[in-house]
This record gives C-alpha cells, sequence and structure tokens, in this order.
C-alpha cells in the first residue's frame, strides 16, 4: 500500500534565533531559513500569531504542512506551551501542532537512547532520558544560580579572572588589546543592560581563540567539572548511561569536553552543535543506510 507523504516543519528556537526546516516523510528538505528569536514564555499569543504569520510568507503556499513541532527555549510550563500551540494553529491550522523545551529536542536527537542528555550553550541544562520521555531534569536555574558549564558562566569566569589579576598578564593584555573594554564597560554592560548573559557569553570567541594558553584551559576544564558534579554526577546510577552534548559550547570545546567527561568516570555519547538533523531524523522517521 502507498504511504501517504506528510510534510513537517521543525523550528529549533532561541532567543537570539530560530532555526526552521520544512522536510516530509521520505527525507526530503523543502526549505531553511534563520529567523530572529523570541522566548516563548514572555511573547503573548496576539504576538505570537504576528510573529508566525510572518514566518509562513517565507513557504510555499501551495504546500500543506501536516505538522509543526516547535522547540523553544521559555517553553517551560503546559500553560506556556498551550498558548503559543495556539497561535500556531490560528495561523497554519496544521493536523499536529507540539510545542516543546529545547532540553526534549536535545533528548530527541539521541534517537531512543537512555542516558543523561545536556545542553551546553549560552546557558546550560541537563535531563535523564529513557528513550521516550525525560524522567528527571535538575533545574539550570539561569545565569545566577547555575549555568555552569555554559558561556554565560565562561565569560563570568574570564572576566572575573581578568579584572581581579588572577588571570595571567599574557592574557589580560590580550583580552584588552582584542576587546578594547574597560573595566567600566563590563560593568556597564553586566549590571545595567538587558542581557548580560548573552553579553558574558560572547567571550567565548576569545576563550577558544586563546584554548592553548594553559590558563584558559584549566578555566575551561574547570567549569565543565563544575558543570558534571553539579548536574550529571546527581542522576541516580549516572555512571551506568552515556552523556551526550547539544550546543555550540559543547561542540567547540568538544575534545576538552570529551577529556574532562571520561575523567570524572562517563562514558560520552553523542556531541552534536545543533539539534536539527537529529530531530528530522526523529520527525521523518528517515534515516540513510
Amino acid at each position: 500500500m502507498h504511504k501517504t507523504t506528510r510534510n513537517i516543519l521543525i523550528a529549533d528556537g532561541g532567543s537570539t534565533k530560530v532555526e526552521w526546516l520544512l522536510t516530509d516523510t521520505d527525507g526530503n528538505t523543502k526549505a531553511s531559513f534563520i529567523s530572529d528569536g523570541f522566548n516563548v514564555a514572555r511573547i503573548s499569543q496576539k504576538d505570537a500569531v504576528s510573529y508566525f504569520s510572518d514566518v509562513r510568507k517565507k513557504l510555499d503556499p501551495a504546500v500543506f504542512i501536516n505538522e509543526i513541532h516547535y522547540y523553544g527555549s521559555g517553553a517551560a510550563t503546559p500553560e506556556i506551551c498551550s498558548a503559543v500551540e495556539n497561535a500556531i494553529r490560528e495561523v497554519w491550522n496544521p493536523e499536529v501542532a507540539e510545542v516543546q523545551s529545547d532540553m526534549l529536542a536535545a533528548c530527541r536527537v539521541t534517537e531512543g537512547t537512555p542516558g543523561i542528555v545536556c545542553i551546553l550553550g549560552t546557558g546550560s541544562n541537563s535531563a535523564f532520558f529513557d528513550g521516550k520521555k525525560m524522567i528527571r531534569n535538575i533545574p539550570p536555574l539561569g545565569f545566577i544560580l547555575g549555568d555552569e558549564g555554559g558561556g554565560t558562566a565562561l565569560g563570568k569566569r574570564l572576566l572575573g579572572d581578568i579584572f581581579k589579576e588572577i588571570a595571567p598578564k599574557c592574557v589580560c593584555d590580550a583580552f584588552f588589546n582584542e576587546t578594547g573594554l574597560s573595566k567600566g564597560d563590563v560593568i556597564e554592560k553586566v549590571y545595567r543592560s538587558a542581557a548580560p548573559n548573552i553579553f558574558l557569553a560572547s567571550f567565548v570567541p576569545f576563550i577558544k581563540k586563546h584554548l592553548d594558553n594553559s590558563y584558559i584551559n584549566s578555566l575551561v576544564m574547570q567549569e565543565f567539572r563544575r558543570f558534571i558534579s553539579r548536574n550529571v554526577a546527581r542522576y541516580e546510577n549516572s555512571h551506568s548511561y552515556p552523556v551526550s552534548y547539544i550546543g555550540s559550547v559543547a561542540y567547540h570545546f568538544r575534545d576538552i569536553l570529551r577529556e574532562v567527561t571520561e575523567s570524572e568516570g562517563f562514558k560520552v555519547g553523542l556531541i552534536e552543535q545543533h539539534p536539527m538533523s537529529g530531530l528530522k531524523i526523529y520527525h521523518s522517521g528517515y534515516h540513510v543506510l
């Protein structure tokens, strides 16, 4: 019997950008693009309808979309998810509309493998995934109380060490020469700007550039160990399962991350920069053999 092809729109949403992919159950990519990001917890249903209406204009109107799966930061409660789902239905009226957290997106990338799944990007998060659903989530607590191992935490450590003159002189000199920032500039950005976490995470490229410096290398290793001890190791029987990582920080520092994870007695699973390719497989059911 011939199986009807279904069109599936997937969104990997963050506060700064949203990655969209239109695929089908035959594994064909029909469209992909980037739109401005938003936090689903901070957008009204009316504004969400306006946002999705603009997104719809980027797609072929002749293509009926059967399913829409939106994964986003801030999708923390059923009420928040329901409001965004209603906006999606108002704009597209698909057969299936699903809004879930970016943490569940990371879990689904593992293709049903039970284990501990982590996000290391601007912030950090983790969950125990039984292969079908998240069983437990150690709360990330945001960049003030948590987010160990993420870009914001790395930037915070770097800036603190530079202005307290803990970092070696060569690192301090390189920082001031490359950024042109004074202590006053940093204080203004951290304590008086709307998004201090984004500012702090913006120093990750500097850290990556100077990773061969022993101080920088040690800083990254220490922060990853903090993430593991305060998050990964908190799950029951944590050493019995693979630990997978999704996110830009995880990917760009993957060699150090793998070394630290294994040195703490854990087995490393996946390390991926973006979840989209895994989400395509999950939702379309199409695997390249």
